[in-house]
């Protein structure tokens, strides 16, 4: 495995806090602390003491949850709605809570490597590089937190949409990726697509369990979706897959917008069986932590926007059920 490549790996990057892990489990401070005995007295952090992804792992573990193999893209035809900082906030979560995850960037505009601080050279190997002989995908993933890897994105990618020029070809390409992640003891593969309807989002429909949807109140966004779904109800039957469970998580909402409120009740009359239940609200902690190379999980504060992610991603990760 390729050594990280951004000095952030610090442990504070990549770890939870006791308080976190206590609203998960519903355990008193004293209870969390006594099970886990973590032993890191010197290492405080913003609302209590850092528990390591292991440890997480571990105490989830005890408590039940026995962290089944699940793959996530984050497709919309349309762009700007919230795809990359969903990817990047469900992946360090997820790494927090001890899963083994995997961040595949296939948008050739590279934005999740970018976010995460990953700084790519010659030597690096892309999606283009590893989709025929997938073998090779483990060793290519450049660590970027404890437990979190990615593999990273490059123009380089863009020309996919060549090479993937087969039915063939673009039902394995992603499939593959994810069997064989999941043989090298991966928990969660998150894939990050490109706003367009190419080779590289064709190959993730037909292969992943889960698509999230990010839609904001922008009537391209809402066209956007439309068209997504179509082309996954399209992609599966031609390619003869399951079709992957959907998800339409509504992003950027502003309640003090009149467009947000009539957007989200279209949704859920239209979708109720689909769409999260909260949306996302608006929120400038996205780019603040960004701007550190970081996920709102990573930065210090309590505000709406991180609770209703936190929702979000427990029910993604059926992590409800061990509460």
């Amino acid at each position: 495995m390729r050594k990280s490549q951004n000095d952030r790996v610090a442990k504070n990057y990549g770890r939870m806090t006791t308080n976190d892990l206590r609203a998960i489990t519903g355990k008193s401070s004293a209870e969390l602390l006594k099970d886990i005995a973590t032993g890191d007295h010197e290492n405080l952090s913003f609302e209590g003491r850092r528990v390591s992804p292991q440890q997480s792992r571990s105490y989830l573990k005890s408590c039940g949850f026995k962290f089944p193999f699940k793959s996530v893209a984050f497709i919309n035809l349309k762009g700007g709605v919230g795809k990359t900082v969903s990817a990047i906030t469900l992946s360090t979560r997820a790494q927090q809570l001890g899963f083994r995850t995997a961040l595949l960037d296939l948008d050739s505009q590279a934005s999740s490597t970018l976010a995460l601080d990953c700084r790519v050279s010659e030597d690096n190997l892309f999606f283009m590089d590893t989709w025929e002989d997938s073998t090779g995908l483990p060793e290519a993933l450049i660590q970027v937190r404890e437990g979190l890897f990615l593999l990273p994105s490059s123009l380089y990618n863009g020309m996919l949409d060549t090479v993937l020029n087969t039915p063939e070809r673009q039902k394995k390409a992603v499939s593959g990726s994810l069997f064989s992640l999941r043989n090298n003891n991966y928990d969660l593969v998150v894939v990050d697509c490109p706003p367009s309807l190419g080779t590289a989002v064709i190959s993730t429909i037909a292969a992943v369990d889960t698509v999230v949807i990010p839609v904001t109140s922008d009537a391209f966004a809402l066209h956007g979706l439309e068209l997504t779904l179509g082309e996954i109800k399209a992609i599966c039957s031609s390619f003869g897959v399951k079709k992957p469970r959907i998800r339409i998580l509504f992003t950027k909402y502003d309640k003090r917008e009149t467009l947000s409120g009539k957007t989200y009740e279209f949704l859920l009359g239209k979708y109720p069986k689909m769409l999260i239940p909260e949306p996302i609200p608006i929120s400038t902690q996205f780019s603040k932590a960004l701007d550190q190379n970081a996920s709102i999980f990573e930065t210090p504060g309590q505000y709406p926007a991180k609770k209703q992610y936190d929702l979000f991603i427990r029910n993604l990760l059926d992590l409800k059920e061990i509460i």
